[in-house]
């Protein structure tokens, strides 16, 4: 869809601003899409701007990212600091981002004349000088230093090339495929153990991957060990309770600002101070002899990736998807007093297929009456259309009363 783009452009233009960057579209594109594809590594925007090697003599490559044990290497002298061992993973990643209107064939080309020397050893570095770049030269002679030692020592080799442009989607003829599968199988044939992946973004997956945030793990310390079942392959369940205090606690930035982000899978936004508010905070206000999960509904949490140790769960890209009443209500009226022995009720489930999700969320909700316009608020067109509005500078209320709550 060519609105793909439209909102694509948009988006860059405020990374632009955001970012304060001084440069041509070309690199703006550049710096953006690896970004964006590499947000779910621990990689800094100064390791994004290091790994920059396009321009003269670039061989069709822009970007050469190089991480060994989830340490981002960007000199030859960080490596030295690395302990190779078996349990080692180098992962190398070769991008290359265009900002043309489609998928060419040329620039697989490139890779396949460039690829069949940069992983030749034989090849030294005076050789590699009379057809490269320093800056593309020195990232090479890094990764194949981590590539020996990792090879060494019976490590894992991990090689991703990533290919970006502007197109609206991806559009590719045999003629393409056959040059990335000619790609894949010089490079299989120099790294004979690697895990070898190619990678295509139109303005579609990049779009996807801009409003996706980046990983976050989470820890929620319950009161006793959380109860535990499993549903045959398709998810695991937790269940217990949290005090209020280790609750507000979890829902907070370090600077104490509620992570408004854990909720853009709810339905709604906070509703401010209506009956049913009034009521919960209320009951948080009163410390009495009542607990308060027995007289709540309690939260809903999907998310990905648990690691229990003991009474607290450690969770991935976590959404609450049911309760944002209640957790507003803890985190604006409770004082964060872990020692107040009072629990509100936790459910956490471990799934990240979408129609499962869509399904929890209808189903969490269904003790109100919720409109089809509620329930398609999560959708991904919605979100599309609030980006949209967003970049032109008007607020599209998705979700009830979320940019009243921000201000």
């Amino acid at each position: 869809m060519i609105n793909n783009r439209i909102i694509l452009n948009d988006c860059i233009l405020q990374y632009k601003t955001e970012n304060k960057l001084e440069a041509v579209d070309s690199e703006i594109f550049e710096l953006f899409t690896l970004t964006q594809i590499t947000k779910n590594q621990n990689i800094t925007f100064e390791n994004i701007q290091n790994s920059i090697v396009d321009g003269t003599m670039d061989g069709g490559i822009d970007s050469v990212i190089l991480i060994v044990n989830d340490e981002i290497i960007d000199t030859i002298d960080e490596l030295v600091d690395i302990s190779f061992t078996n349990k080692t993973i180098s992962k190398f990643i070769i991008s290359q981002s265009k900002k043309e209107n489609s998928f060419k064939e040329g620039a697989i080309d490139k890779l396949i004349a460039s690829c069949s020397i940069l992983f030749d050893l034989e090849k030294n570095e005076s050789v590699l000088m009379k057809r490269f770049n320093s800056r593309l030269v020195e990232k090479f002679l890094i990764l194949r230093e981590a590539w020996i030692d990792t090879s060494i020592n019976g490590g894992e080799i991990e090689l991703e090339f990533n290919y970006c442009c502007n197109a609206t989607e991806i559009n590719v003829n045999g003629a393409f495929n056959s040059k990335v599968d000619q790609l894949m199988e010089i490079t299989k044939k120099a790294f004979s153990s690697a895990n070898i992946t190619f990678n295509k973004y139109s303005s579609e997956e990049l779009l996807k991957l801009y409003q996706t945030r980046k990983p976050s793990r989470l820890s929620l310390p319950f009161k006793e060990h959380p109860l535990s079942t499993s549903f045959s392959e398709s998810g695991i369940g937790y269940v217990g309770t949290v005090r209020l205090g280790d609750y507000k606690n979890f829902l907070a930035y370090p600077d104490g600002k509620i992570q408004d982000y854990l909720f853009e899978s709810n339905i709604r936004h906070f509703q401010g101070n209506v009956d049913v508010n009034r009521k919960i905070i209320k009951t948080i206000s009163n410390n009495n002899s009542q607990d308060f999960w027995w007289l709540n509904n309690g939260i809903t949490i999907i998310a990905e990736n648990p690691n229990q140790v003991g009474k607290t769960l450690s969770i991935d890209n976590v959404q609450i998807v049911n309760g944002l009443q209640t957790s507003y209500s803890i985190f604006n009226s409770h004082d964060g007093n872990v020692d107040d022995e009072r629990s509100v009720l936790v459910k956490v489930i471990i799934n990240n297929d979408s129609e499962t999700i869509d399904n929890i969320i209808a189903s969490t909700n269904s003790q109100n009456q919720i409109s089809a316009a509620l329930l398609r608020a999560t959708k991904e067109t919605q979100r599309r259309i609030e980006l949209f509005f967003l970049n032109e500078g008007y607020y599209y209320d998705r979700r009830k009363n979320y940019y009243k709550n921000i201000g």
